[in-house]
């Protein structure tokens, strides 16, 4: 059985950056992930990664992987079916490895809900974007759709607010079920317009999208839109935890201000946390945190 200091569930920037940082601190260390680059890689366009004017998610992600593996962090494709504590630290198992142990951390991520409708999956990047923070800036002077009533929706109308020509806010519901000061910023403003009792049934466009259509009860309609953003909420996949630590009510692993989570040894970062704001910058950070805590656990260890 391989044996590590260091295990990283997870290779996107919060995954690949924790394994930078143990790896330097001389900690043999192993990510295992789905795909290099995670969420990230299906960015086309970044321009806010700072000390990058701008590049594609996947060219900076394989530089996060190109870097971890300059200090000697080993990469391997595998999904994790369980995760168990024994005397030497922990087992982590996949469906065709078994690996020894001392800390892990979480860096695993976490998806997007889809409306998983026509048109989402071929207009991905191109003009169906998941969000605001990230991308409102393509969008300047372009009428676009905001898809949810939550916080998430509404916080990224206030981001479009003066970038978008038109910002149609569309939901299932009868009433916005975001904070009040944010629907009260919202519909005060002329430029949008809220629909709902409406869900979207289709994206349309020939390169790009053109329109929506949706379908409210007074019947179908269409809306000229360059882009929908859809900001339905986050999906974290942490089934396979099976009670291992602590999670929120959404499956979000509950983490400290050092990115421990309530099993000594194991650490969490990025996406797959209760941390606000889910960024690519802010994962790498948590990463870093995590990495450094999981170096003291094992240091602590060593000299006990």
């Amino acid at each position: 059985m391989n044996s590590y200091d260091i295990i990283v569930v997870g290779a996107g920037a919060a995954g690949l950056t924790a394994a930078i940082y143990s790896s330097r601190r001389k900690l043999s260390t192993l990510v295992i992930g789905k795909e290099v680059g995670g969420q990230a890689a299906t960015t086309l366009s970044i321009e806010n990664y700072p000390g990058i004017k701008s590049t594609t998610g996947p060219d900076l992600m394989n530089q996060f992987a190109k870097q971890a593996e300059r200090f000697g962090t080993d990469i391997v494709s595998g999904e994790i079916l369980s995760i168990s504590k024994n005397d030497a630290g922990f087992l982590v198992r996949t469906a065709t490895d078994s690996y020894q142990t001392k800390a892990v951390i979480l860096a695993f991520g976490s998806q997007h809900r889809h409306l998983g409708i026509p048109g989402e999956k071929e207009f991905l990047n191109k003009g169906v974007v998941y969000c605001a923070t990230c991308d409102a800036p393509f969008f300047e002077g372009k009428p676009v759709a905001i898809v949810g009533g939550g916080n998430g929706a509404l916080y990224a109308a206030t981001v479009l607010l003066p970038l978008a020509s038109k910002i149609y806010i569309i939901h299932r519901g009868e009433t916005l079920k975001a904070e009040a000061w944010l629907v009260d910023k919202v519909k005060q403003e002329p430029k949008v317009e809220i629909i709902t009792k409406a869900n979207v049934k289709e994206i349309l466009g020939n390169t790009f999208v053109e329109k929506i259509k949706i379908e409210t009860p007074e019947g179908e309609r269409e809306l000229p839109v360059e882009g929908i953003f859809i900001a339905i909420g986050h999906i974290v996949d942490s089934a396979f935890l099976n009670g291992l630590v602590e999670l929120d009510g959404s499956g979000q692993i509950l983490v400290d201000q050092f990115g421990r989570t309530s099993v000594a040894g194991i650490f969490a970062a990025g996406d797959a946390t209760t941390i606000p704001y889910k960024q690519m910058v802010i994962a790498a950070g948590e990463g870093a945190k995590a990495a450094l805590s999981a170096y003291d656990y094992i240091q602590s260890k060593t000299s006990s």
